[in-house]
């Protein structure tokens, strides 16, 4: 016969493998979830573990066993939990002038993560209520939109995530990011997604959450919608950027080389550049060396290229390009990273 301990044990395992999402601390019997509204995502490496499983098994173990089969009770909602952030001010430094300035921005302390949501700021005595994007370096390609009328609000959220593994593999774990009446914000438990080290470049996944609701209040009614795509991206680690500068004859002018993420701030280009040829060097998990090359022209505002963080994640660098000094007769050529 099965001792309570290791049915307690079983159940753990098996609840843990049915649930799709979970929160916290414990909701109250009589709270309005439906009035919580889906605002964005916290991606993470490591699982939300946020099921109050010792709750859930000590009020349910007279009735988890029936004819030598675990039964798993379909209401366990009330005893998912919640990961609630904290509206932190943080100070910030302007690196040209040296002054100072302060902003509020919600944080999940003690959890690493990817943020990436569209929060509401309640108003305070001395400020309007004000509407925020919370986002991180690690989104690129971000794309937002905000539309509010009368009858309706509307949230629009896309992101890619270049994700760099080696021959390791990883999850990556999707959490659901939802905003209370009172602006508090939680996120939930989401589903996880895994993805190889023996993926290729052209390996592309993307989530999309979408939630429509209508909320009712004082009698009047509004619609709410919000949709967030999420795109996991595998790219193999920058090694070298290399920019080369040519005429319009395809004479090259320069070829200076980077590290990646040390690019400049802004790049001026040669006299008589007319196009810049960004070259990317990689190597995949084989060991192989890969080159991949974009070009820009004088319609082109600025350079992107990539730099890989230690946790593996992409980030993506722009490099203005001020083709109006190029062309101006005291500006000098050359560049002291030429090649």
């Amino acid at each position: 016969m099965m001792s309570k301990k290791m049915l307690a044990a079983c159940l753990a395992a098996a609840v843990l493998f049915a649930l799709t999402g979970c929160r916290l601390a414990r909701e109250d019997a009589g709270e309005n979830k439906n009035a919580d509204r889906l605002i964005g995502v916290f991606v993470t490496q490591k699982y939300l573990d946020l099921f109050d499983m010792e709750g859930y098994v000590k009020d349910n173990m007279s009735k988890m066993f029936d004819k030598g089969e675990i039964i798993i009770d379909g209401s366990i909602s009330r005893y998912q939990g919640r990961l609630y952030a904290t509206l932190a001010t943080l100070t910030h430094t302007n690196e040209e002038t040296g002054e100072t300035f302060d902003t509020k921005e919600f944080v999940f302390e003690g959890v690493e993560g990817i943020p990436y949501f569209s929060a509401n700021i309640p108003a305070t005595e001395n400020k309007h209520d004000i509407t925020t994007t919370g986002s991180d370096e690690a989104i690129s390609d971000g794309k937002s939109g905000l539309h509010y009328s009368d009858d309706e609000e509307r949230i629009t959220l896309e992101g890619t995530i270049y994700i760099s593994l080696g021959r390791s593999s990883s999850t990556f774990y999707i959490n659901p990011i939802y905003q209370e009446a009172n602006g508090s914000i939680y996120a939930v438990s989401g589903n996880g997604i895994s993805i190889s080290g023996e993926q290729n470049e052209d390996y592309v996944f993307s989530r999309i959450l979408e939630e429509t609701k209508t909320v009712t209040t004082n009698g009047k009614s509004k619609k709410t919608n919000t949709l967030i795509k999420i795109t996991l991206a595998v790219m193999f680690p920058p090694e070298r950027i290399v920019i080369i500068q040519m005429d319009k004859d395809s004479t090259v002018l320069s070829r200076a080389e980077y590290t990646p993420g040390e690019l400049p701030d802004t790049l001026i280009p040669e006299e008589n550049t007319e196009f810049i040829i960004v070259e990317t060097h990689k190597r995949n998990p084989e060991g192989d060396s890969i080159i991949s090359r974009s070009l820009y022209d004088k319609s082109s505002e600025n350079i992107e290229t990539f730099y890989c963080r230690d946790d593996g994640i992409c980030v993506k660098q722009w490099t203005q390009v001020d083709w109006k000094k190029s062309e101006s007769p005291f500006h000098q050529s050359g560049s002291p990273d030429s090649l």
